[in-house]
């Protein structure tokens, strides 16, 4: 029989506010919000971005004294998890259909609690928008009640996600009810989505300079060459290297400074994000020409009892069929082209579910892998999804 999910406890949230929270969101990112969220009566749905953890707490604070549950990746709930299924997770496998999350959901919503759910489904990876799917709409449509979402300013540079440190920022939240009550019966999926994505949209860096926020810390560069690991000097890739505020290319020396506003400064772009692009088009491009091959070795962990074991080494290959891995003890994955619209992933690791269980892969080699992977998946996606497109308008 399946169990019934846990409503978020009054009791804990209230605790983590007064030993953490209320200090946090007020003098670590002075948190700026209109008060709506606490004021609006539940059951509503609550799709937010998500940059960094400064989102959860945020919104822990803004929806109190009402207690939302919070759908999430189970990876996210390895370290103590009993403790935070009572704060109110609904746990998830990520990219995957989950029809007991529905119910779940269904659940908390007929007991009168708000549902936050994060669209992109992960970090973003730029501090921009990842991928939205349609679908979230459908699914808003579907439970017939409100809908509200929250737009975070300044949560990616409060901890962008290749950072190893927090740096501590203005923190705004734009909070909306995208759909009312009588809407959500009237409007169409595609309108439905539409707001979503009009409402969801952000660029921290631009918000970083328009606001003249400077972040001035040590390590200020250092991690970036996770994300942006091609040189677009002489084109080289996984050559990039960063020491405080200066990312390096190994390969040809080129280098590029961030400076307090978060610009890039001697470089071909002046913006991560735009370098970032470049990199996509560059994947895009190889995908097109048929020219891409991944090919990189990891070390394989499972988890198994809330914990992740060690498998051994594994081979991570992905082409334009299928993404297959093998590894040491004998297992094989395999994923054809389709499977997944994005990855979950971040400077070590990439996450790979299956129907059973959860996966993960620490890089051994490459420093930018696991970015270049997640992009190749994101391009099969959309040139899929632009291919299927033009097949129904001939």
């Amino acid at each position: 029989m399946r169990k019934k999910p846990i409503l978020a406890k009054k009791s804990l949230l209230r605790g983590a506010l007064l030993f953490y929270g209320n200090n946090f969101v007020k003098k670590k990112i002075k948190l700026i919000h209109d008060g709506t969220l606490s004021e609006l009566q539940p059951p509503y749905i609550v799709l937010a971005n998500h940059c960094s953890f400064v989102d959860v707490c945020s919104l822990i604070k803004m929806m109190y004294p009402h207690c939302g549950n919070f759908v999430a990746s189970e990876t996210q709930i390895v370290q103590w998890p009993k403790l935070i299924m009572h704060m109110g997770i609904l746990p998830k496998k990520q990219f995957t259909l989950d029809m007991s999350l529905l119910s779940s959901i269904r659940y908390c919503l007929q007991h009168n609690r708000p549902v936050v759910i994060y669209p992109e489904a992960k970090l973003s990876v730029v501090g921009v928008p990842n991928i939205i799917k349609p679908s979230v709409a459908k699914l808003v449509k579907m439970f017939k009640v409100p809908l509200v979402t929250v737009c975070f300013n300044g949560s990616y540079l409060y901890r962008p996600r290749w950072a190893a440190s927090a740096r501590f920022v203005p923190v705004t939240a734009e909070v909306k009810v995208a759909v009312d009550g009588d809407e959500v019966k009237k409007l169409s999926v595609d309108e439905i989505f539409q707001r979503i994505c009009a409402n969801l949209n952000y660029d921290d860096y631009a918000y970083q300079l328009k606001n003249g926020i400077e972040i001035d810390v040590p390590d200020l560069a250092e991690g970036l060459e996770n994300i942006l690991y091609k040189c677009p000097s002489c084109g080289k890739e996984f050559a990039m290297t960063a020491k405080g505020n200066t990312l390096s290319c190994a390969s040809c020396g080129k280098s590029v400074v961030q400076n307090k506003f978060g610009q890039l400064q001697g470089g071909e772009f002046d913006k991560v994000v735009d370098w970032y692009r470049w990199q996509e088009n560059g994947v895009k491009t190889q995908l097109l020409e048929g020219t891409y091959v991944f090919d990189e070795p990891f070390a394989a962990q499972k988890l198994v009892g809330g914990k992740y074991v060690a498998l051994g080494y594994a081979q991570i290959r992905h082409d334009s069929n299928a993404i297959s891995v093998e590894i040491e003890n004998g297992e094989k994955l395999y994923y054809p082209t389709g499977t997944f619209y994005t990855l979950s992933f971040d400077n070590n690791f990439v996450y790979l579910p299956t129907q059973e269980a959860v996966y993960r892969f620490h890089r051994l080699k490459d420093v930018g892998c696991t970015t270049k992977l997640n992009i190749a998946v994101e391009q099969q996606s959309l040139l899929s999804e632009k291919q299927k497109h033009q097949t129904a308008s001939d």
